[in-house]
């Protein structure tokens, strides 16, 4: 048992909602600092806001519910992302708009009609193969 608790503690990091704070964090730390000593004490605490699905809070009883995985088969993954980056971080809660995935499913197909545009130009590039910006392109993307 002993070798267990070793291998999971300390704990790096403990995130929870921001109800938790007066009741369950606040214990947390409490009882982790009385009992344990220093090298098992929790290295950090998190803590968060809620996140509402379009304006309202998400409940299964009231239907207003939508899981990660209903959300990439419903938008795909790209805008299911941009529509979570897009609702808001920190301790105010956070808004999932399904509009705002809908809106970032048609701003990346304006960009993909763009791009297939662009490349239609015969007049864009008047060298064959890659020239030393492609490589250099190429290497930055290969860095993300």
């Amino acid at each position: 048992m002993r070798r267990s608790f070793e291998y999971w503690y300390p704990l790096d990091l403990r995130s929870s909602g921001k109800d938790l704070i007066p009741n369950h964090l606040t214990f947390f730390l409490y009882i982790h600092l009385a009992l344990f000593p220093r090298e098992y004490w929790p290295r950090s605490v998190r803590s968060n806001g809620h996140l509402l699905l379009n304006g309202e809070k998400m409940s299964k009883s009231t239907g207003n519910f939508l899981t990660l995985s209903q959300a990439v088969k419903k938008f795909g993954a790209d805008a299911t992302r941009i529509a979570l980056a897009d609702a808001g971080d920190g301790m105010e809660d956070a808004n999932f708009e399904e509009k705002g995935a809908n809106a970032a499913i048609m701003r990346m197909y304006t960009l993909k009609e763009w791009i297939e545009d662009t490349l239609k130009d015969e007049g864009l590039r008047k060298t064959q193969g890659e020239v030393l910006w492609d490589k250099l392109f190429e290497d930055e993307m290969n860095l993300l």
